[in-house]
């Protein structure tokens, strides 16, 4: 159980570092990413090529700037391929 908390104490952090904010607390929450930018990614092929293409412009288009210096990669997946994105390595 501490590990999903420290995954879910990352994926906050890493939330809350976005600006300008979506949630009631001045953060962007994981359902306002998954409604404005995943959701989105799975019903509109021109939103996710562009995605793909190029992240900082489309998630500042949705209200999302990334902080300087952070990079973003975008992979999809496929029916033959799945990529698993894993959470930073904290130590141990």
């Amino acid at each position: 159980m501490k590990l999903m908390s420290a995954v879910n104490g990352f994926l906050e952090g890493f939330y809350a570092s976005l600006t300008p904010p979506f949630g009631p607390d001045g953060h962007v929450t994981a359902k306002s990413f998954y409604e404005s930018v995943l959701l989105r990614a799975v019903r509109s092929a021109e939103f996710r090529e562009r995605l793909v293409r190029d992240p900082h412009a489309v998630l500042a288009e949705v209200g999302i700037v990334l902080p300087e210096g952070v990079a973003v990669d975008v992979v999809e997946n496929t029916s033959d391929t799945v990529h698993i994105a894993i959470p930073p390595y904290i130590g141990g």
